[in-house]
């Protein structure tokens, strides 16, 4: 049997990627830091899949194992797997690369035979790339030369929400997922892969659609609902005013896509953008407004998820006033919890706005002058109705 490690048990990685590859047929261990969970799982060997959609569905997975990241067994298991996946966070990726170093060196003093995939599922861009590159900074020549004709390191894109487990999760173990999920993979199909991987030649365009149609419109609903008094982004959704808006912004952001990238046909992006508004509404998925907002500094760096699709629409000679608009409000977010919020807010009573527009979102010309006349007009509207 195809053997699998996936390092990080959390509700993505058991409610997604361990089950997708226990689902392909691999026998697969999870790796964590938690002891208790680590535990748990190795001594029930199972849990459920707890899937929101239009209709809760509940689904055993069954005959799976955990070991602590790090220990002996964690790196034995590292030099004998056919897929090692991830999913603990960009942060924690030198852990990984540790484990996966001496594994890998293991693997090549044992003259084991086969390839190995290797793919981090990470809320990044190119996680894989970053693994690779902390995997290769330990190693030695031999070991380096092994890697170049042994392992494939694979990058992706992952999209799959996992919400609040209260008033669903009955046991432990229980993973509460919404039902819609994506995994993209760039590079050739392999043989024994999971049936619900999507592979393609370039990433880019894909990671750029999710940036800009779900982590962009989920900031764009976040902002505006955090300045009107909403607390998720489900009551955002049922708002007409916020989900007009959001409409905007991804029409805006899909013109610049399809501009950019001739293999996005605008009519797809649309329907692509039509059922992120249905995930973000769902009412089993209870998303508060304090989560997505967090980080407002990071959010609005050039090329992330307001900014990137901003220059993409204004490439295209597009409208591009419901992004200029979904900035502002980032500009205007204050959270007292929130130490990035916070900062921001210190910034632009200390700096300005113009200071802080260019230096945060590095924008100048006609885009500066419209997130600032966008921030303005925002403002006022906001002194006006209190």
């Amino acid at each position: 049997m195809k053997r699998a490690l996936h390092f990080g048990a959390g509700n993505i990685g058991r409610g997604f990627i361990g089950w997708l590859l226990k689902q392909a047929g691999f026998e697969v261990t999870f790796a964590d830091v938690v002891p208790d969970l680590v535990s748990e799982i190795a001594e029930k060997r199972s849990y459920r899949v707890i899937e929101l959609g239009e209709h809760k569905r509940v689904v055993p997975v069954d005959g799976v194992d955990a070991c602590l990241l790090g220990t002996e067994r964690c790196v034995e298991l590292a030099a004998s797997s056919d897929w090692i996946t991830t999913a603990v966070g960009v942060r924690h990726l030198g852990g990984v690369a540790e484990v996966l170093a001496e594994g890998f060196r293991r693997r090549m003093q044992a003259r084991l035979d086969g390839d190995v995939i290797v793919i981090a599922c990470e809320n990044a861009v190119r996680a894989t790339s970053e693994l690779r590159r902390q995997v290769y900074a330990r190693a030695d020549e031999s070991l380096a030369a092994f890697l170049n004709e042994r392992v494939r390191f694979l990058d992706a894109a992952v999209d799959r929400i996992a919400p609040h487990r209260e008033g669903h999760a009955e046991e432990v173990l229980d993973c509460v997922v919404e039902s819609y999920y994506e995994w993209v993979v760039e590079g050739s199909p392999v043989p024994g892969a999971p049936d619900g991987i999507t592979w393609v030649a370039d990433l880019g365009p894909y990671l750029e659609r999710k940036l800009y149609l779900v982590n962009g419109a989920h900031a764009a609903a976040a902002y505006l609902a955090h300045l009107r008094g909403i607390a998720t982004i489900g009551e955002a959704l049922a708002d007409p005013f916020i989900r007009a808006h959001v409409e905007r912004f991804q029409c805006e952001a899909a013109g610049g896509l399809a501009h950019r990238h001739a293999g996005f046909a605008l009519a797809d992006l649309a329907a692509y953008a039509e059922k992120v508004r249905v995930r973000f509404a769902n009412p089993y998925v209870i998303d508060h407004v304090a989560r997505v907002g967090r980080d407002p500094l990071r959010k609005l760096a050039p090329g992330e998820r307001l900014v990137g699709p901003l220059m993409a629409a204004a490439a295209a000679g597009l409208d591009t006033s419901a992004i200029q608009e979904a900035v502002a409000s980032a500009l205007l977010y204050s959270d007292a919890s929130d130490a990035a919020a916070v900062e921001l807010q210190r910034r632009l009573k200390a700096e300005g706005v113009e200071q802080v527009v260019r230096e945060v979102c590095g924008l100048e010309g006609q885009l500066f002058e419209g997130v600032i006349d966008a921030y303005r007009a925002l403002k006022n509207r906001l002194r006006e109705s209190i």
